[in-house]
C-alpha cells in the first residue's frame, strides 16, 4: 500500500487512555511512527485527516471455534457437526470473514474439525481467502467417554472422530498431541472437566494427573500451547500446576486459583457470556446451572482483573442461536456494562493479551512505532462508550498488515498528485 498517515486522530493508548491530535504514518505492514502535534511527512503517499476519530489495535477473539454452526436448542450441540466436511469449511470461510469485518483481526483456536483451521490460514496467506489471521488449533485431545465425547452417541461411530482424538493413557496422549501438532496445530485444547455447558456424571477431573502432565509436556516440547475447558477448582489447580497456557471458563475460579494464575503467568479465557445468555433464554436445569455458573463468575472477575490476572476475549458463538457468529463484540459490551470491568482493562483482553498468546507480543496489539498495523479506526471513543464496536457501521476503517480490509474515510489530502493518492490507497 506504500505510506499513508493518519491525522488529528485520537490514539487509543492501553496504558494512558484516549491521547487526541496524534499522527500515525504506516509504511507496508507496519507502524512508521506515531507522534503528536506533528504534520503529516512530505513524502506522504496519502493522507487521511481523522477529525478526531479514535485508532486503536486490531482486536483479538482469543477463544475461537470458526466452524461452531447455529445448531438450535437448549444445548446448542452437535455445534456443527451436523453438516458435511464442504459446508463446515465453506461455513468456516464465511465466518472467518466475519471476524475482520468487526474489527477481530486475529483469532486464536479453541478447535475445530477436518483440518479447517490449518486450511483456512494457508488460504488466507495465500491470498484468495479474506478473513482474520489465525493462530491454528484442531481437534479437541480428551478421554474416551469424557464430558464433550458424550454429546456424541456411541452409536456414530466414527462420525465423531473429526471432532475429537480419542486418547487413554499417557502414551497415547503423547501421540494424540503429537498428531495434533502434525495436522497443523499451535494450540491444543482438551477437555478437562464437565460444566460450563458440558454436563456428565464424571469426576471433576476428566484425565487422571499423569495422562495430563504428558500431554502439556509433549505440546510443549513441539512448541505448541494448551488450553483446556475447566470448570472446578480442584481441576484448574491441577491445570495450572502443570503449566497449562490457558484456563477455559474457570467457574470455579476463587483466591487460590487467582494466586496460582498470577504465579504460572497462565491465560483465563472466562467466555461467560454463552452461558448468560443461556441463562437468560431457556427454563431447564441445564440454563438454570449455566446462569448460577456465569453470575458467579461475573462476581469474581473484577476481583482477578484488579490482580493482574491476564485475561483474554473470546466466547462459544456459533454454539447455539443465543450467540451468533459476526457479533463478537457483544462481549466487550458484556465485561464493560454488566460485569463491571473497566474499558481499558477489557481492551487490553481484547488486544495486548491476545498478541502474547499468539506468540506476538510487541508486534500486535497495541499501536507503537514499529509494530505490524493491524489498526481500527472508529467514530467515537470505546473508552467511553464501549458499546459503539458493536456497530460495524462505527468502524471507519480496518487495516490488517497495513492493507485497508474496509475504507470509509472518503477522499485524502497530500502533498503528492490525485493519482498517486489513490494509488496508494489500493
Amino acid at each position: 500500500m506504500g505510506q499513508v498517515t493518519f491525522t488529528n486522530a485520537t490514539l487509543i493508548d492501553l496504558d494512558e487512555g484516549a491521547k487526541p491530535n496524534a499522527t500515525i504514518t504506516v509504511a507496508d505492514d507496519r507502524i512508521e511512527s506515531v507522534a503528536f502535534g506533528a504534520p503529516a511527512p512530505a513524502d506522504a503517499a496519502a493522507v487521511y485527516d481523522l477529525e478526531g476519530r479514535s485508532v486503536m489495535p486490531g482486536l483479538f477473539s482469543s477463544h475461537y471455534h470458526v466452524s461452531y454452526g447455529m445448531s438450535s436448542g437448549p444445548t446448542g450441540v452437535p455445534v456443527g457437526m451436523e453438516a458435511s466436511p464442504a459446508l463446515q469449511a465453506l461455513r468456516s470461510a464465511h465466518h472467518l470473514e466475519l471476524a475482520l469485518d468487526a474489527g477481530f483481526t486475529s483469532v486464536i483456536s479453541a478447535g475445530a474439525p477436518h483440518g479447517i483451521d490449518a486450511a483456512l490460514r494457508a488460504a488466507v496467506d495465500g491470498g484468495f481467502l479474506r478473513g482474520s489471521r489465525m493462530m491454528v488449533g484442531s481437534r479437541d485431545v480428551s478421554t474416551t467417554g469424557h464430558s464433550q465425547d458424550l454429546s456424541y452417541a456411541w452409536h456414530w461411530g466414527p462420525g465423531c472422530g473429526p471432532q475429537i482424538n480419542r486418547c487413554d493413557g499417557p502414551d497415547e496422549f503423547r501421540r494424540g498431541m503429537r498428531e495434533e501438532v502434525k495436522r497443523g496445530a499451535e494450540i491444543i485444547k482438551i477437555f478437562l472437566s464437565p460444566g460450563h455447558g458440558a454436563p456428565s456424571d464424571s469426576l471433576d477431573m476428566e484425565l487422571t494427573y499423569e495422562e495430563l502432565a504428558a500431554a502439556i509436556e509433549t505440546a510443549h516440547q513441539r512448541n505448541a500451547k494448551v488450553r483446556a475447558h475447566i470448570a472446578n477448582k480442584p481441576t484448574i489447580l491441577n491445570a495450572l500446576k502443570l503449566n497449562i497456557d490457558v484456563v477455559d471458563h474457570g467457574d470455579g475460579l476463587d483466591d487460590e486459583c487467582i494466586d496460582l494464575l498470577l504465579e504460572k503467568d497462565a491465560f483465563l479465557c472466562p467466555s461467560i457470556l454463552w452461558p448468560y445468555r443461556m441463562g437468560q433464554a431457556y427454563d431447564n436445569d441445564y440454563a438454570r446451572t449455566l446462569k448460577n455458573e456465569s453470575e458467579a463468575m461475573m462476581k469474581i472477575l473484577p476481583k482477578a482483573t484488579k490482580a493482574g490476572v491476564k485475561m483474554l476475549t473470546g466466547d462459544d458463538y456459533g454454539g447455539g442461536v443465543v450467540l451468533p457468529h459476526g457479533a463478537y463484540a457483544d462481549e466487550l459490551d458484556f465485561y464493560v456494562n454488566l460485569v463491571g470491568i473497566p474499558a481499558l482493562d477489557v481492551l487490553r483482553w481484547a488486544t495486548r493479551n491476545g498478541a502474547e498468546l499468539m506468540s506476538k507480543k510487541g508486534e500486535l496489539g497495541d499501536v507503537k512505532t514499529g509494530m505490524i498495523a493491524d489498526l481500527l479506526i472508529v467514530d467515537g471513543n470505546p473508552l467511553d462508550d464501549i458499546r459503539i464496536l458493536q456497530d460495524k457501521a462505527n468502524l471507519h476503517a480496518i487495516l490488517k498488515d497495513g492493507k485497508f480490509e474496509k475504507n470509509l474515510l472518503g477522499a485524502t489530502s497530500a502533498a503528492q498528485p490525485a493519482e498517486r493518492q489513490r494509488e496508494a490507497a489500493e
